[in-house]
């Protein structure tokens, strides 16, 4: 029996990531209905790894799961964007005015690793990879916060925000861009350990994207 569980975790991890692909490429849109049979189908997978997938994504806010009608993509609201925006703000400009008293070497060249490997994928214009570096980027800060359970509370609304970040793009495909330039200035000021400047940019940074994204 445990020979197979690995295999079946395997599979349900896989689904997750596959429907999110779908999720993040536009190919299921929010407002949209879609069934179980259809995706089982289109992922060629069998249903109870597609089910797990779907209670996860549910529980990142970005289905819901009716028994009847089918699997619902969830609109953004902006009452919902508000208030995940309130939460990062929060979180974010916290978690930098203390590193910028403390930030390390090594910490800065993983950032700038990571600032560069982010804007390889917008040269290339890989929007999937460049998001999925600019989540990184958001992760690593609050991962040299060293506090876990603010770190804990910004992964749970990580996919959100990845969703969110897909539907910006939409909007403004030249927003990717703006976030590089955007988070290079964040950590300039890091290297400065100017805190005040730190907050104002990461401030700046995640209201102008909130606007974007609620902007008709």
């Amino acid at each position: 029996m445990s020979i197979h569980q690995p295999k079946r975790q395997f599979l349900k991890d896989r689904a997750y990531e596959m429907i999110k692909k779908l999720l993040m490429d536009g190919e299921l849109s929010p407002g949209e209905f879609v069934k179980e049979g259809d995706l089982s189908e289109q992922l060629e997978m069998s249903r109870t790894p597609i089910r797990s997938a779907l209670q996860r994504l549910e529980h990142d806010g970005l289905v819901r799961i009716h028994p009847k009608q089918g699997i619902y993509i969830c609109d953004i609201s902006v009452k919902q964007v508000n208030e995940v925006y309130e939460i990062r703000i929060a979180l974010e400009t916290f978690a930098l005015r203390k590193l910028s008293h403390s930030i390390e070497k090594h910490q800065l060249e993983e950032l700038y690793d990571i600032l560069n490997q982010q804007y390889e994928y917008i040269k290339n214009e890989d929007s999937y990879s460049a998001l999925e570096y600019d989540m990184r980027f958001h992760l690593k800060i609050m991962e040299f916060n060293k506090n876990e359970q603010m770190f804990e509370m910004f992964k749970s609304i990580r996919e959100k925000l990845t969703f969110y970040g897909k539907e910006v793009l939409k909007k403004k495909i030249d927003r990717l861009k703006q976030t590089y330039d955007e988070h290079l200035l964040i950590v300039r000021a890091l290297e400065k350990g100017n805190a005040e400047e730190v907050v104002r940019h990461i401030e700046e940074h995640l209201q102008y994207g909130r606007k974007t994204l609620l902007d008709p």
